[in-house]
């Protein structure tokens, strides 16, 4: 998987780099059809975002995902690392939703925002590079803008705040002294917000909350949030 990751973003790069590919094909027509994609012979149109389209979201997503996997995939991981970067000033520099600006998307993968995707990569990025720069991103005013502190939320495929708040508090158990006292208290933040979203989880937590498991029931793809919380814990 990483080098297909690899291999589409350097595909993409080589020709431009001011653009991301997020969908092919139709996303209304695609959701009717239950061929085998190697069979299916319709049109398979590009849907991109860029600087006139701009999607930090997915952008930013995919940045996460490359970051993340630099750090287990010794092969590919100084290409993966190298356009984790890109994308992710790509979706700093060109901030919006690709849901609001793809409105044929929106029925089907519609994002609520791109702040948390943006800290999300920021803290990948971070764990992979030691570079503060990511640092002072998730700690200073986009932490302040997009980070929640204070409001536990549930980790989905369209909120990564929860994701990013373990990696961050991490930080305070495993590097506390090789990190500058600047980011402390952006740091302790995150942990705390952290600590609340585990203690609505476990049962026998006295601020166990009941919406954990009503979250599970209301949705369309119930184990996508049994599976999120698993590798959360």
């Amino acid at each position: 998987m990483t080098a297909i990751l690899a291999a589409i973003w350097a595909a993409m790069s080589a020709s431009d780099s001011s653009a991301v590919a997020t969908t092919v094909g139709d996303p209304v027509a695609n959701h009717k059809c239950w061929e085998k994609p190697e069979a299916m012979t319709e049109a398979r149109s590009l849907i991109q975002v860029n600087a006139s389209c701009p999607g930090s979201d997915v952008a930013a997503e995919t940045a996460a995902a490359m970051a993340s996997a630099s750090l287990a995939d010794s092969t590919y991981s100084s290409t993966l690392l190298k356009h984790a970067k890109q994308l992710f000033s790509f979706a700093n520099k060109n901030r919006g939703s690709y849901s609001e600006n793809i409105p044929e998307v929106h029925t089907y993968y519609n994002s609520t925002g791109y702040g948390d995707e943006l800290l999300w990569a920021a803290s990948w990025l971070y764990h992979a590079t030691g570079d503060d720069s990511y640092l002072e991103f998730v700690t200073g005013q986009d932490g302040e803008d997009y980070a929640q502190w204070g409001s536990p939320t549930w980790f989905s495929w369209d909120n990564k705040l929860a994701g990013t708040q373990v990696l961050l508090a991490r930080l305070s158990f495993f590097k506390a002294k090789d990190i500058s006292n600047s980011y402390g208290s952006g740091l302790s933040s995150y942990r705390k917000t952290i600590e609340a979203v585990m203690c609505g989880l476990l049962s026998d937590s006295p601020t166990a909350t009941k919406s954990r498991t009503d979250t599970y029931r209301t949705q369309q793809t119930v184990k996508q949030f049994g599976i999120s919380y698993t590798i959360l814990q």
